[in-house]
C-alpha cells in the first residue's frame, strides 16, 4: 500500500531518540559501510519520517555482518525492538509461497508448466481458452491479463468475510484487459490461488506447509504464517499510520486468525528469521544445521528459475537516474534489474502501517534487509539505497535527501495535473433516484442510504468500506470513507438506462495516486 509524505514533529525525535541497537547478533563489520553509517542513518531516517521501529539485517556469505534493531516495537510503549521481533513482511511473503512451489517441484508433485486446472479444477478466469492455458508458472510472474491490483478488494481492507473460495469463485468475473502474458501488472490474487494450488497438492494448510518445511528446518523460530503462539505474542511490532497529527497504531496486529490472502502478504518475521532466509538464498537453496551438516532446501535448478526474468518490466527514469538500470523483469516471486552493472534480486513489502525490503546481489553473495513498522516507502528506499549503494561503490550521496528530492518533485507533478472535485451536500432527492441495493458478482452486495440527513454507502461483505456521499453533478457522486486511513476517497457514478431509470454503479478513486488495491475501477454493480 502506498501513503502521502509525513510531516516531521517533536514526536518523531522522541521516536529516535529511543533509537536502540539492542539486538546485534554480528560477528563481524560490514565489508563495505562502518556500523556507524547505518546507525545515523537510521536514526535520521525514524526521526524525518517518524518510524517508531526498524530492523535492519546484512548478510555476507554465510556470515551476519550487521543486524541491529532500533527504537520500539510499539509507539508510547516501553518494548524495544530485537531481533525477535515480529514484523509483517507484506509482500515479501511471495518468495516464500514460489519457494514453497519450488520444493514441491523438486519432489515431483508439481510442475511450473502443469496447467492449473488439473490441481484446482474449478479454476476459472473469464476467458475459458486462458482458463485451460493458464498455468502453475502463470500464477507468480503478472502476466495474466489482470488489471494492477484486481480483485485486492477481497482481501483488503481487512477485515471482511471473504474466504479463499470466494476468491477462487470471483477471479472469473474479473476483467482481463491487459493480454494473457503480453505485460506486466502486479496481482496478489493469484498469489492466494497459488497457496491453494499448495494445499491442494500437499493436503496441508499453506500456512503450515510454509513453517513445517521452509522456516522450521532453517531455524527461522520467530517467523510465522499462520496465527502467533501466545508465546511469542509480545514480541509483536503493530503497524503505524499517520493519524491526527502523529504516528498511531492503526490496527492493533493481535495474529489470532489465519488471514485470507497470507501467500500474498500474511507472513510475520523478525530479523533473527529473516537473515536464515537470507543465507539460503545466498547459497542458492542450501544450508548448514546446528551441526554444521550442510543440507539442501531448495535444488540448484529451481532456486535458479526462481531468480530468472520470466516477464519484462518498464524502466522508470528514477531508475535510470539512481541506478543506471538498464533492464527490469519479474521472477517467480521475485524482482530483478542492474544496479551499477549488477545485478539485484529483490522484492518490497507493504501493508498498512509496515514496509519491508529484501534485496540482494547474487555476484556479490550479500543480501540486505529492512523492516518498518511504518507506512512509509520513502523510508525504507533510502535506507535500502544507502545500504545497497555503499556495496555497488556507488559515488557517496546523501539517500535520504535525494529520495525527499524525487519526493516533492512527484508530488510538484501530482498536484499540477490532481484536482480535488467540487462537491455539494446530497439530498432526499437524490437518495429517491439512486438509493437501493447494488450487486457486484465478485465484490457482493452494496447498500445506498439515507441515514441522519446523509447519503450513505456500505459494503455488506468489507466492514471498514462505509461512507457518506456528496454530490458532484448528474448521477456522479464521491464518497468519503469514513476510515480516513484509507486515503482513496472515491468517485461514484450511477448508469442509467434510455429510459433514465438507475441500472447500476461504477467507480474509480478520486486520487490516480491512491494504492492500487482499492481496485474499485475492476467493480461492476447492478441494481437490485
Amino acid at each position: 500500500m502506498r501513503y502521502p509524505s509525513l510531516k516531521r514533529t517533536a514526536l518523531t525525535s522522541i521516536v529516535a531518540g529511543m533509537s536502540l541497537a539492542l539486538s546485534s547478533i554480528a560477528a563481524a563489520e560490514p565489508s563495505k559501510i562502518s556500523s556507524e553509517k547505518i546507525d545515523a542513518t537510521a536514526a535520521r531516517i525514524m526521526d524525518a519520517y517518524s518510524v517508531p521501529g526498524m530492523v535492519i539485517g546484512i548478510v555476507e556469505g554465510d556470515q551476519v555482518v550487521f543486524a541491529k534493531g532500533y527504537g520500539v516495537q510499539e509507539f508510547g510503549q516501553q518494548a524495544p525492538v530485537t531481533e525477535q521481533s515480529l514484523f509483517k513482511i507484506a509482500s515479501v511473503t511471495k518468495n516464500f509461497t514460489a519457494a514453497a512451489v519450488a520444493l514441491l517441484v523438486d519432489q515431483g508433485k508439481v510442475s511450473w508448466d502443469d496447467r492449473v486446472i488439473d490441481h484446482i479444477p474449478e479454476f476459472r478466469v473469464e476467458d475459458p481458452w486462458i482458463t485451460r492455458e493458464f498455468r502453475v508458472r502463470d500464477l507468480f510472474i503478472h502476466s495474466s491479463g489482470l488489471n494492477l491490483g484486481a480483485g485486492d478488494l477481497m482481501f483488503w481492507p481487512t477485515p471482511n468475510d471473504f474466504t479463499r473460495a470466494d476468491i477462487l469463485n470471483g477471479l472469473q468475473y474479473l476483467p482481463m484487459e491487459k493480454g494473457f502474458r503480453t505485460r506486466y501488472a502486479y496481482d496478489n490474487i493469484l498469489y492466494v490461488l497459488a497457496g491453494e494450488l499448495t494445499e491442494r497438492v500437499t493436503g496441508e494448510r499453506w500456512e503450515t506447509f510454509v513453517e513445517q518445511n521452509l522456516m522450521r528446518p532453517l531455524g527461522m523460530e520467530y517467523c510465522f504464517a499462520g496465527p502467533v503462539p501466545e508465546d511469542y505474542k509480545k514480541h509483536i511490532a503493530q503497524p503505524h499510520g499517520w493519524v491526527d497529527g502523529g504516528p498511531k497504531v492503526v490496527r492493533r496486529d493481535q495474529a489470532n486468525d489465519y488471514i485470507t490472502s497470507a501467500p500474498a502478504g500474511g507472513i510475520r518475521c523478525s530479523l533473527q528469521a529473516m537473515t536464515k532466509w537470507m543465507k539460503m538464498h545466498i547459497a542458492r537453496g542450501t544450508y548448514s544445521t546446528e551441526d554444521g551438516v550442510e543440507q539442501t532446501l531448495i535444488s540448484a535448478k529451481q532456486h535458479a528459475e526462481m531468480w530468472s526474468p520470466q516477464t519484462l518490466m518498464n524502466v522508470g527514469s528514477r531508475d535510470y537516474d539512481w541506478d543506471r538500470t538498464h533492464f527490469a523483469a519479474y521472477g517467480l516471486g521475485w524482482r530483478m534489474h542492474d544496479v551499477d552493472g549488477l545485478l539485484r534480486i529483490h522484492h518490497t513489502g507493504t501493508l498498512h502501517g509496515m514496509n519491508a525490503y529484501l534485496s540482494f546481489f547474487p555476484e556479490l553473495d550479500t543480501g540486505f534487509v529492512v523492516l518498518l513498522n511504518r507506512s512509509h516507502s520513502d523510508a525504507r528506499t533510502a535506507m535500502m539505497h544507502t545500504l545497497i549503494k555503499a556495496y555497488t561503490d556507488a559515488p557517496e550521496r546523501d539517500w535520504i535527501a535525494a529520495v525527499q528530492e524525487w519526493r516533492e518533485q512527484a508530488n510538484q507533478r501530482r498536484a499540477a495535473t490532481f484536482k480535488v472535485p467540487e462537491t455539494k451536500a446530497a439530498t432526499a432527492t437524490h437518495y429517491e433516484r439512486i438509493g437501493g441495493t447494488y450487486i457486484d458478482p465478485w465484490f457482493g452486495t452494496v447498500a445506498v442510504t439515507w441515514q441522519d440527513e446523509k447519503l450513505r454507502w456500505r459494503s455488506h461483505r468489507s466492514a471498514r468500506l462505509i461512507g457518506s456521499m456528496e454530490h458532484v453533478k448528474g448521477d456522479t457522486f464521491v464518497v468519503r470513507w469514513d476510515d480516513r486511513t484509507h486515503h482513496a476517497d472515491a468517485y461514484v457514478r450511477f448508469t442509467s438506462n434510455f429510459q433514465g431509470d438507475i441500472q447500476g454503479m461504477v467507480m474509480e478513486p478520486i486520487d490516480p495516486a491512491a494504492d492500487f488495491s482499492f481496485d474499485f475501477e475492476d467493480l461492476n454493480f447492478e441494481k437490485q
